[in-house]
């Protein structure tokens, strides 16, 4: 069955001296790409010059990947530490200049690409700090802190975490299909792990299952990195917020909050249809597992492990069903400041109820297979 995508593609820019991110971020795109194709109608393609530019003659090295890249991606990412790079004839270095180029593009389109710049900030080893280069990298950051495009990361998982989730609002930004079309997409997911229940044996199942419960740790952690990075951005907006007075200024820094809490409900958006489709086939699976295992004969240890590998899930969720409920009382005991935070508040509560739904169905396919296994354990 055909179906079409809209590709969108994602240029990296960075000095040598952050491969492993710069790998890291091809990793992620990858395995997020599945279900998203399949949900969402996009793929994300990432452009970067390893793979992207054959050798060719140019002015200099930074005008062959000039030439090369082009200026038709939709999403710049860049990534630097402590090197600046090397200054180019046009700019003060290579990953100044790409910079340039992707703004001098948003300025002109007033939409895209759209730039999302990352900081790492861990400490460098004492034989690769250069002091001059950093100098560089903190007037760069100084540059653009007013246009609100950066973050920052101390190791790999939490520039993993935060890339998936500034990627999932992106995702449902791009995305080709109507929010119900997105749904039905999402759990044909399921659908299409397709299996026939009188071809599959135990260990299909589990295999099944445990692909599954995989694809929904890494919705999980895509929505818990995005809940995490909306709270430090809405404690940032509370910091700015101290001490103004002018209501003018007041309304701006509050207009940026609404746009972070937009954010925010895209990706619960895009990402809940996905949870459920995948729980949906993981407990189908699981409930297959079980009737075999009837039909086999009673093997404790293998229960055993089902059972406590369940309920180790069950008491995750549960603990993040309670994280999620209090973080939705914040939300909405917001006061009433602007109509733009008002809508936004609105957003984030009624995605965070959708949630709730979703762990109270999760919690309740649970207890019925827990209820299974026990009886097959008497």
């Amino acid at each position: 069955m055909s179906r079409k995508a809209t590709i969108v593609q994602v240029f990296i820019a960075s000095p040598s001296d952050v491969c492993d991110e710069r790998d890291l971020l091809a990793a992620t795109i990858l395995e997020l790409n599945r279900t998203w194709s399949k949900a969402l109608g996009i793929i994300f393609e990432l452009v970067r010059w390893e793979d992207n530019v054959p050798p060719a003659l140019g002015d200099d090295a930074q005008a062959v990947i000039n030439s090369q890249v082009g200026d038709e991606y939709d999403v710049f990412i860049g990534i630097l530490w402590g090197k600046f790079g090397t200054p180019t004839q046009r700019a003060a270095s290579g990953t100044m200049e790409e910079f340039e180029r992707a703004y001098d593009r948003f300025l002109e389109n007033g939409s895209l690409p759209e730039i999302m710049i990352y900081f790492k900030d861990q400490p460098l080893p004492p034989s690769k700090v250069d002091p001059a280069q950093l100098e560089k990298v903190q007037q760069f950051k100084k540059k653009i802190e007013g246009l609100g495009v950066y973050s920052i990361f101390d190791d790999a998982a939490s520039f993993e975490s935060s890339v998936r989730a500034h990627l999932s609002a992106l995702a449902q930004k791009f995305s080709i299909r109507a929010p119900e079309e997105v749904e039905d997409a999402a759990r044909s997911v399921a659908q299409e792990d397709g299996f026939s229940e009188d071809d599959l044996g135990y260990l299909d199942y589990v295999e099944i299952y445990d692909s599954r419960m995989h694809e929904m740790s890494a919705i999980v952690s895509t929505m818990t990195a995005a809940t995490e990075l909306i709270g430090e951005q809405m404690n940032a907006r509370s910091l700015d917020l101290e001490g103004v007075t002018s209501p003018s200024v007041a309304k701006k820094i509050i207009k940026k909050s609404a746009d972070d809490m937009e954010s925010y409900a895209d990706i619960l958006s895009a990402n809940i249809p996905l949870m459920s489709a995948s729980r949906e086939t993981a407990m189908s699976a699981l409930s297959g597992a079980l009737v075999v295992q009837a039909e086999l004969g009673e093997n404790r240890d293998q229960l055993i492990e089902l059972r406590d590998g369940v309920t180790a899930f069950r008491d995750a969720t549960f603990n993040t069903r309670g994280s999620l409920s209090g973080f939705r009382d914040v939300i909405n005991g917001m006061p009433r400041m602007t109509s733009d935070l008002n809508r936004a508040k609105r957003r984030v509560v009624a995605q965070l109820d959708l949630m709730d739904m979703e762990h109270e169905k999760t919690l309740q396919n649970v207890k019925n297979i827990l209820e299974s296994v026990d009886k097959l354990l008497e």
